[in-house]
């Protein structure tokens, strides 16, 4: 019997890798079902009292923060912290939600995780500096077109307060080969039968033999 193929999911600013699986726990018992599913934390522990007493859990994590001038800061060490994380093994995928699908996306394009084949986001923004990076990391143009190529869905929030469908219209168009989807709800990864049924099609499609 063949292993199952992993897929890396990467959280929203103010989570963690278990309250990304627990928010998302009808779709990730679906997805485990074919797929081995790895949950990491982002490199920047971050202090919120009311997520962390909501959530029940001690810590809470970022990916990159933004200084006083609103210029983001730690995105280089984001795409090193995923590097060391997935050293040694091998992903096909990776799910993101917020900025975690922003990274997702980007680092994609990077050519660090040269086995992924399929990239799946909710509500993520588009963030120049994070694509500024993948950019430099790639090792040549080709990198950066093989990365443009790979399959990608981004599912967006009608109703999201914090990042308005043309953000993730733009990151979509600026990560290349998209299927973009708008749902009906606000900023969250849709659990839902139909979008849920909808990554495990797209899923199967993009990673096929």
């Amino acid at each position: 019997m063949r292993p199952k193929m992993r897929v890396l999911f990467l959280h929203g600013k103010f989570q963690s890798g278990t309250i990304f699986s627990n928010k998302i726990s009808g779709a990730r018992r679906k997805l485990a079902r074919i797929y081995d599913l790895h949950f990491i934390d982002g490199p920047i522990e971050l202090d919120d009292e009311k997520v962390v007493e909501k959530n029940g859990e001690n810590n809470v994590y970022g990916w990159w923060t933004r200084n006083d001038e609103n210029n983001n800061i730690g995105v280089p060490e984001a795409f090193k912290h995923v590097q060391d994380e997935v050293r040694g093994k091998k992903y096909v995928a990776i799910v993101g939600f917020s900025q975690g699908g922003t990274l997702a996306t980007s680092l994609a394009l990077s050519g660090i995780m040269p086995e992924l084949r399929a990239v799946v986001t909710a509500g993520a923004p588009i963030v120049d500096s994070a694509f500024e990076v993948a950019q430099q990391i790639a090792t040549d143009e080709a990198a950066i077109k093989h990365g443009l190529s790979i399959p990608k869905l981004h599912f967006a929030g009608e109703n999201d307060k914090l990042v308005p469908v043309q953000s993730v219209w733009e990151m979509a168009e600026r990560g290349g080969n998209a299927l973009f989807v708008r749902h009906e709800q606000g900023h969250l990864f849709p659990t839902r039968a139909a979008p849920v049924n909808q990554i495990i099609e797209f899923l199967a499609e993009a990673l096929k033999d």
